[in-house]
């Protein structure tokens, strides 16, 4: 399984440097893990800079003016799972492993399964299948939205806002 680290957003200067926006933990840590893929190409981040909460100026190598770079905008960078480090908190979990759990609501009733996850900007948003009307609906990815999530047994909890009732 692929596991999206980033997106390379836009050229930066003309020496072939990308900013890219970043889907890890630390901006910084998205040069930890090695050759990132899209596709079938691969690419090796040589130096980063940290410009901002999950933006970097990155050099790939191999990349060396602003034309390559150009050829890169909207890439998105994956890693495969297994090179990722094991969590140490059982409260810790990588988004990729919420694709494919359970939604259940605050009674334990199964409401859907979670299709995918998306980021148009500003906060993490499920989309989830919901079992009833075989239709997905969206929402936000909070604390209060999803008090619970059981990594171990593959499921979320939906405190179902209000909007939707």
């Amino acid at each position: 399984m692929l596991v999206c680290l980033g997106i390379i957003t836009s050229p930066h200067g003309i020496k072939g440097a990308v900013k890219i926006k970043t889907f890890t933990e630390k901006p910084e840590n998205i040069s930890l893990y090695g050759e990132l893929v899209s596709g079938n190409e691969s690419y090796q981040i040589d130096s980063i800079s940290v410009i901002g909460d999950n933006l970097v100026i990155a050099a790939i190598n191999g990349i060396n003016s602003r034309n390559e770079a150009e050829l890169l905008r909207n890439k998105k960078l994956y890693i495969e799972r297994e090179k990722l480090p094991e969590l140490d908190d059982e409260d810790e979990f990588y988004q990729s492993d919420l694709v494919g759990m359970e939604v259940r609501l605050e009674n334990n009733e199964l409401y859907g399964h979670v299709k995918s996850i998306h980021n148009f900007g500003s906060d993490d948003i499920l989309e989830i299948l919901v079992i009833d009307s075989q239709r997905s609906i969206m929402l936000s990815f909070t604390k209060e939205v999803f008090p619970n999530v059981n990594v171990k047994e593959k499921y979320i909890v939906l405190n179902m806002p209000e909007f939707i009732n």
